[in-house]
């Protein structure tokens, strides 16, 4: 477990990772951070602390420096971020300026933090100066990466918390992570033992959260060492998931300290979307980029879905972070404008992937309604309304040719050896129910395109007008499941036999009535708390049918 962390400790960036990392550790130790991390240091200082020194027991102030890689030579006395000049303004500037009056009579401990060692030609002049500067109520340490490593499984995993089984489900994972096909099993088999405690004490659930935080961090930076996003994103979203069920079942959501804790792992799950966003956003958008991910013609149709629901949640993501800082600042900044223009620079990589790369418009599985939900959702959210119009064309003529040239229908069952056997010509589509087109059907209702929907109609009623169209609906009990499994499988209820009314009105009329009597939703926890974007990971993560809610209220 030593190595894993050190190898980590290694691969983390100064700026946001490293200080970050030292923030936590500092808490688990008991001692409480004063100032947060943040770009550029303040008269040498990155992170003021306040708390007992566990070497003597004393009441101190730690005034910490932290530095990216080894101490040598060339960064010791020269530089823009040397450290002898940055020890000098910390004990002749920081203190006797920046720092409370109240602190000012505590002894002061001040400590260089690197992810790195100190070169043995340094260790004469670090000795010399620690001589020279060392006074009654100032003294002087060295963290290098050795050390961050010790204290970290002292203070934030220790056995109690992260035993041996966790362990060795944590190297696993790593060594198994470059594998194609790996399923990250013994990945969320940890995070599910992380989050399988129940905690009420306010230490206990900082521990928990900031553990399941530690395990994605170590997954992600092993993932981009391997050049491997994909893990990543799949981590993310179960590590989300797992927590929020965790929070909801432990009664944490009272709790601003555990909320507080949880955004930041939202953070990071951001963090990993949008640096997945950045790797491969160019390949969107070029002709049939995705096909050279795969084997063949149909794992190029899966590959392309995959990467629609991915990219719809890494947009929605976005959004919601939007939305959090508007409400936050109670107003739009600058801030907010970048997170905007974010989102629809993803909704235009989201609409190239879509048009450059055909398989978009031919739905293999009826359940990849999930990922057109998904999309159009975020459409929507980013305002691409005309994006969102031109798909849902596109998908009503590619399922009508589809079957027209190849008698091929989306299977209401997802099974690849099926679905292989029918492109092969061995099996026939089965044209008895649909998810899918009821979803398109609805969804030109909420463009409120009512030459799209009787487009849709007409193409329904012409060439598949047995078709049994469905919408499924949760219950009461979907939302204690919602994080854990396919809740559409396990809960819900499901409308049959839809009737395709004549003009939109009339089915709009009904969608209107049909909400006022399934009102369950509307009590979930993830709609009330405004974090609704926990509903469609789940939705994604699980292969779950997702709720009508997202999209009839926009109607």
């Amino acid at each position: 477990m030593r190595f894993i962390l050190h190898e980590y400790i290694s691969l983390l960036k100064e700026d946001k990772e490293l200080d970050v990392l030292i923030t936590d550790l500092l808490i688990g130790m008991n001692v409480l951070p004063l100032s947060k991390p943040q770009r550029g240091r303040q008269y040498g200082v990155d992170i003021s602390a306040i708390g007992t020194d566990n070497e003597d027991g004393t009441k101190k102030i730690f005034l910490i420096a932290v530095k990216q890689g080894n101490i040598t030579r060339s960064n010791w006395d020269s530089g823009k971020n040397a450290i002898r000049p940055t020890l000098n303004e910390i004990k002749d500037t920081y203190i006797s300026i920046a720092l409370n009056k109240n602190y000012q009579k505590l002894p002061k401990k001040i400590i260089v933090c690197t992810n790195g060692e100190m070169d043995q030609n340094v260790q004469i002049d670090w000795t010399q100066y620690i001589d020279k500067n060392t006074k009654e109520n100032i003294e002087f340490s060295f963290w290098g990466i050795q050390e961050i490593t010790k204290l970290l499984e002292e203070y934030l995993i220790n056995e109690k918390l992260f035993p041996k089984n966790f362990q060795s489900l944590l190297r696993k994972t790593l060594a198994f992570l470059d594998l194609p096909d790996y399923d990250l099993s013994h990945f969320y088999h940890l995070i599910e033992n992380v989050f399988e405690v129940n905690h009420k004490q306010k230490k206990k659930v900082l521990k928990t959260i900031r553990l399941s935080r530690l395990c994605l961090s170590i997954l992600f930076k092993w993932s981009q060492d391997i050049d491997n996003l994909k893990p990543a994103i799949y981590a993310s979203e179960r590590c989300i998931l797992n927590c929020w069920d965790w929070l909801q079942h432990n009664g944490l959501f009272e709790k601003d300290y555990a909320l507080r804790e949880f955004y930041k792992l939202h953070l990071l799950k951001r963090e990993i979307g949008i640096t997945f966003f950045n790797k491969i956003s160019e390949h969107y958008k070029t002709q049939h980029s995705l096909y050279r991910y795969s084997k063949n013609s149909l794992e190029y149709s899966l590959t392309v879905w995959e990467h629609i629901g991915i990219l719809a949640i890494i947009g929605l993501t976005e959004m919601k972070e939007a939305q959090f800082q508007y409400l936050n600042k109670r107003g739009v900044d600058k801030e907010i404008e970048i997170l905007l223009g974010g989102g629809s620079a993803i909704a235009n990589t989201l609409n190239h992937l879509i048009k450059l790369n055909p398989p978009s418009s031919y739905p293999e599985y009826d359940e990849h309604s999930i990922e057109i939900t998904l999309a159009l959702t975020f459409f929507h959210k980013a305002t691409e309304y005309n994006m969102a119009k031109e798909w849902v064309h596109a998908l009503s003529v590619g399922i009508n040719d589809a079957y027209m040239i190849s008698n091929f229908f989306p299977l209401y069952r997802s099974n690849y050896e099926r679905l292989v056997d029918i492109h092969n010509g061995n099996e026939n589509s089965e044209v008895n129910s649909s998810l899918l087109l009821a979803t398109l059907l609805e969804w030109s209702i909420v463009l409120d395109e009512e030459v799209l929907y009787n487009s849709i109609k007409k193409t329904i009623k012409d060439n598949f007008p047995k078709v049994n169209l469905q919408i499924w609906f949760p219950t009461e009990e979907t939302e204690s499941i919602l994080c854990k499994q396919d809740y559409s499988r396990d809960s819900g209820s499901t409308k049959y036999s839809i009737i395709l009314h004549e003009k939109m009105e009339e089915y709009k009329k009904e969608i209107f009535e049909e909400k006022e009597l399934f009102k369950e939703s509307e009590e979930f926890k993830i709609f009330k708390s405004g974090y609704d974007l926990i509903g469609h990971i789940a939705s994604r993560h699980f292969r779950a049918q997702p709720l009508p809610k997202y999209w009839r209220d926009l109607v």
